[in-house]
């Protein structure tokens, strides 16, 4: 099941939507998907600027889903970091501006990747971290 959909909201930005509803977990499907967006976006001259929002209210990021922390761990990935390691150095490292629109929780591993976002803007009624 797809967890993100990434929608061109003109020829150089881009959005990058999550939702994985109830709670918005990050597992080892939503590492591997999003490593493979940032990778595709990276490559693709056109995107300059790529946002980053979640269609689940109440939650942005939200921690790791604790079912989740083996498989997660077993992501060893092809380089020298871990998988979920990895997300946040080339979420950090991307030729385009990454900006997060935060309206709801980001705890634990999405606190961390949120922080790898070159931007972030927060709503004073909403976010949680």
């Amino acid at each position: 099941m797809r967890q993100f959909t990434v929608d061109d909201q003109t020829s150089k930005v881009r959005r990058v939507t999550f939702a994985n509803p109830p709670h918005n977990l990050i597992g080892a499907g939503t590492v591997a998907e999003l490593l493979d967006i940032v990778d595709r976006l990276s490559g693709e001259e056109q995107a300059s600027v790529v946002i980053f929002d979640s269609a689940t209210p109440g939650f942005f990021f939200n921690h790791v889903d604790s079912d989740q922390i083996p498989a997660i761990a077993d992501m060893a990935g092809s380089g020298p970091l871990p998988e979920f390691v990895e997300l946040g150095v080339r979420l950090a490292a991307a030729p385009f501006v990454s900006i997060a629109s935060i309206r709801g929780r980001a705890r634990g591993g999405g606190a961390e990747y949120t922080a790898a976002f070159d931007l972030r803007y927060a709503s004073r009624e909403q976010a949680i971290f």
